[in-house]
């Protein structure tokens, strides 16, 4: 989408009525909202390893966990996902989502689409309702679906790039990463496991899909805040307190990059998951 194109978008939605509007950032960006859509991308990646490829059987499953309740139905032409998050003394402001999903045979495309995608949220008495379609906070969702989606038909998703688009705003965060580490202060293993971080950064950005909401937000917030203004903080001192605080910020980055690490493995895993699940359909298939 070009900027005219997202401008226009924009302005349309200006004009739309409040319940087809994008729902609000500032209505998810609780808490309490995270851990709701964290749990359902969680049980979506466990509903894709437990699911019977190949059946045109409707399939269900229901799960209800510390006031979180999901609801997932497949069609043979639709996937129905639901949610509900009703415990109050957790919440001041309840919620439902629903996601209808056209499935890619309907589609007749390499990939389904979100045919309807709506979410309710009681704020005090008051119902607000909202579109969820483009809402980036329900992406991991979608791209689960999506993944859902192929898995019951035997087939891999498949991008329509030869490279995974990585978010602009990243990429120029990476850019200053690159030009903080340049400062001469930044030196020696500092340099070094800097270095490190932002080319773990440069693995993971484009694979962020396996990980869940909440993993996907300490990445970003890694490398869009606490990396940069750990590293300009400390520039910023004098020599001899650089010299005090170099262990300490030696061992911070440490940490990042186990964090880093231990999301790379995640995601590794969920290749070999899929390759796995694929070989599984094969021998249903074509062992006699």
């Amino acid at each position: 989408m070009g900027l005219f194109d997202s401008l226009e978008s924009q302005w349309l939605e200006k004009l739309l009525p409040p319940q087809y509007k994008t729902v609000e950032p500032a209505l998810l960006q609780d808490a309490s909202s995270t851990s709701f859509l964290t749990y359902a991308e969680r049980l979506l990646d466990e509903f894709i390893d437990k699911l019977d490829p190949g059946s045109d059987k409707p399939q269900k499953w229901k799960r209800s966990e510390q006031g979180y309740t999901i609801y997932l139905k497949i069609r043979r032409n639709l996937i129905l996902l639901s949610g509900y998050d009703s415990q109050k003394n957790r919440s001041s402001m309840p919620k439902k989502f629903f996601i209808q999903w056209e499935r890619q045979m309907v589609a007749k495309k390499d990939r389904g689409r979100c045919k309807q995608g709506t979410i309710l949220i009681n704020d005090r008495g008051r119902i607000i309702k909202r579109n969820i379609k483009r809402s980036p906070f329900f992406t991991g969702i979608y791209q689960r679906i999506r993944l859902l989606d192929h898995s019951l038909l035997g087939t891999s998703p498949t991008g329509t790039s030869s490279s995974p688009a990585i978010d602009p705003l990243l990429l120029n965060q990476l850019d200053n990463l690159k030009r903080i580490t340049s400062h001469s202060p930044i030196k020696g293993v500092i340099h070094s496991r800097s270095t490190r971080l932002i080319n773990l950064f440069q693995k993971i950005l484009p694979e962020l899909e396996p990980l869940d909401l909440e993993e996907r937000h300490v990445v970003k917030r890694m490398l869009t805040t606490e990396l940069p203004d750990l590293l300009t903080g400390y520039i910023s001192l004098s020599p001899e307190n650089q010299e005090l605080r170099h262990q300490d910020l030696f061992q911070a980055l440490c940490k990042m990059e186990l964090t880093l690490h231990e999301y790379l493995d995640k995601i590794e895993g969920n290749r070999l998951s899929r390759v796995d699940h694929l070989l599984k359909v094969s021998k249903l298939r074509y062992d006699k």
